[in-house]
């Protein structure tokens, strides 16, 4: 038993008389097919889970569809649905041009610009305000579900304090000319206007050793009601990234069999990186027995064959979401 399965290995990796020095290994077509396989599935994965705009030539993100599906989502929560703020629309758009201008996409800009202050540039006076940011989608649905799966940006989307809403759509951003998303929530600050034309009638009454005390005016009375100190809400939400899938946790930790297969269906994609090692490993070495067993005998085509399929499983290794980015941009959420 041993002697044939030394003799099947000798056939499949060592190079000698017997197999005319072209180890079987190198030659099956088996290897290819493996290698095809790996190649395949690595980019399946990688389309998968990076997140690709659903229609890159035609995109369909709108105001209209972003406010009806934010306030369909209000209403089936019970809360109040926001209205369409010219203001604020023209506040989103003046922080979307400027993300696109200077290139950055945060709530805060290089220079220190806060999104609060493009609600001052328009004269919006506001006592709650929210902003959510979104960049690389291509549909209303995909950055409105990015945004609801978010409990940052969620929080803005059903803020029970909010009345208005603005929105605005730019592309241009960065080298791929990608699509930038602002959303801005607010609350009007209502304003006392004082009531000047009333004069009070005091009734005079005569008390003999008694002091007058002074009477506030209703002028007065509401200034002291519209303190300037008054509380401001603000809300941002944080950075994420959608369709980023965690591994779940087993239900039970200590249960081998579940670890496993936790492992074989949430890291597939590792599987495949591991494999892809493992034979790109195991052609090298028998490759470079090939050429050094018998230097004085040497097969150009096998050797160049074996190098373009270590080629091939070397960029299944380093194949990943980074190196696609450079390619098309990820979606993002702030």
């Amino acid at each position: 038993m041993f002697s044939k399965i030394y003799s099947q290995s000798k056939l499949l990796f060592f190079p000698f008389k017997g197999n005319d020095y072209r180890p079987r290994f190198l030659q099956t077509k088996l290897l290819w097919y493996a290698v095809l396989v790996l190649l395949v599935a690595r980019i399946a994965t990688i389309n998968f889970f990076t997140p690709f705009p659903k229609n890159i030539f035609f995109a369909d993100i709108t105001k209209s569809d972003l406010i009806n599906q934010l306030n369909q989502k209000r209403t089936a929560t019970g809360l109040n649905t926001l209205t369409e703020s010219s203001a604020l629309d023209q506040a989103a758009l003046l922080k979307a041009q400027d993300m696109v201008s200077n290139n950055y996409f945060a709530h805060q800009s290089p220079t220190g610009l806060t999104p609060w202050f493009w609600f001052k540039q328009v004269g919006y006076a506001y006592t709650y305000a929210g902003e959510n940011l979104a960049i690389g989608f291509a549909d209303s649905s995909e950055v409105f579900n990015a945004w609801l799966n978010s409990p940052e940006h969620r929080a803005n989307l059903l803020n029970p304090h909010y009345k208005d809403v603005g929105t605005a759509i730019v592309s241009g951003f960065g080298s791929n000319n990608t699509m930038v998303v602002v959303q801005l929530f607010a609350s009007p600050k209502v304003v006392v206007v004082p009531i000047v034309n009333a004069t009070p009638v005091i009734p005079v009454q005569h008390q003999s050793n008694t002091s007058s005390q002074p009477v506030s005016s209703p002028a007065q009375i509401a200034q002291i009601n519209n303190s300037p100190n008054e509380s401001v809400q603000k809300v941002l939400g944080n950075t994420t990234q959608p369709n980023e899938i965690s591994n779940p946790t087993p239900a039970t930790k200590n249960n081998s069999y579940n670890s496993f297969i936790n492992f074989i269906v949430y890291d597939y994609d590792a599987i495949l990186v591991y494999v892809s090692y493992a034979l790109l490993l195991l052609v090298g070495v028998v490759l470079l027995i090939d050429i050094l067993a018998n230097f004085h005998i040497q097969r150009p085509g096998l050797i160049i064959k074996s190098l373009v399929v270590m080629a091939i499983l070397s960029s299944v290794i380093f194949l990943n979401k980074d190196v696609v980015g450079h390619i098309t941009p990820y979606t993002i959420t702030l």
